[in-house]
């Protein structure tokens, strides 16, 4: 036998994987939290319920809820404010105590109120406090004019009478109204009704001067006082 040469076998190609690293590739940063925004605080919220970080406390949503109510009761301009109480305030005469829109005073304070803010219900609440002060005031005085009245004795409207009907004879009765206005006092009282017993005679509550001693009998303080000055004028 013949040999025969050997046919070369074809080597087939393994591809050769190359080696992976034995350290892991790092996994992806998480992404960046946006910074939250700074929290607003509504306008006219008191510095009781804000937090300059952590923004509105939560006492202050009912507060919140309050100033809404008031800027929605609040009228557009000054001229619209409802010069009324929340309920009837009585005087001292018994008539119910009212409020005039076109009083300098209003007229100064409305404009005020409305640029502060103030409610068409607020406005209510401080005419209310401020009636009740008049009113108070009011009776005081009224309890102020009846004692010195009573100081006068009973016949005090008789004695008034006579002095301002001797003064009106004299300058007038709108001068005589203006000088008796200012009297605050009996004692005032006293001194303008010794002024004029030269010209009227004794006070009506004196005793005819041909009685001297009977002049003073049963008169006190300024009753006295009167008649002692109208004996000496005499």
């Amino acid at each position: 036998m013949t040999d025969q040469a050997a046919t070369p076998v074809a080597e087939t190609a393994v591809p050769v994987t190359p080696p992976t690293s034995i350290v892991s590739a790092p996994e992806p940063a998480p992404a960046a939290e946006a910074t939250p925004a700074a929290p607003v605080r509504p306008e006219g919220l008191p510095d009781a319920y804000w937090d300059d970080a952590a923004g509105i406390k939560p006492e202050a949503y009912a507060k919140l809820a309050e100033i809404e109510a008031a800027a929605a009761d609040r009228p557009a301009s000054p001229v619209d404010y409802k010069l009324e109480l929340p309920e009837p305030v009585l005087g001292p005469n018994g008539q119910p105590v009212q409020f005039d829109a076109n009083d300098p005073l209003a007229q100064a304070v409305l404009p005020a109120l409305h640029e502060a803010g103030v409610s068409q219900a607020g406005l209510s609440k401080i005419l209310a406090a401020f009636a009740h002060v008049e009113v108070e005031g009011a009776k005081a005085q009224a309890q102020f004019i009846a004692a010195e009245q009573a100081k006068l004795g009973a016949e005090h409207a008789k004695r008034t009478g006579a002095v301002f009907q001797t003064v009106s004879a004299k300058i007038g009765g709108e001068k005589a109204q203006a000088l008796m206005n200012v009297l605050g006092t009996a004692d005032a009282f006293v001194a303008l009704e010794a002024l004029t017993q030269g010209l009227t005679g004794p006070a009506i509550s004196a005793a005819p001067p041909s009685d001297p001693g009977a002049a003073f009998e049963g008169l006190t303080g300024a009753d006295a006082l009167a008649a002692i000055r109208a004996r000496k004028a005499a």
